[in-house]
């Protein structure tokens, strides 16, 4: 496994990892729908989830 940036987590905070070998998106997806319950997660549970930077510079 190779972390690519920091991961900063609060203190005292439990940090649940899971790591599964999948062999296809499709596979993956299907698992994800099983597991989590879309229809009960709250409005606010993906507020500020998307980073809103203007990202890296790109020289052309």
């Amino acid at each position: 496994m190779e972390l690519l940036e920091e991961v900063d987590f609060p203190d005292n905070e439990e940090v649940l990892v899971e790591i599964r070998e999948v062999n296809d998106f499709w596979s993956a997806l299907q698992d994800f729908r099983q597991r989590v319950d879309l229809a009960s997660l709250d409005d606010d549970t993906f507020d500020n989830l998307r980073d809103n930077s203007t990202g890296r510079d790109v020289r052309l």
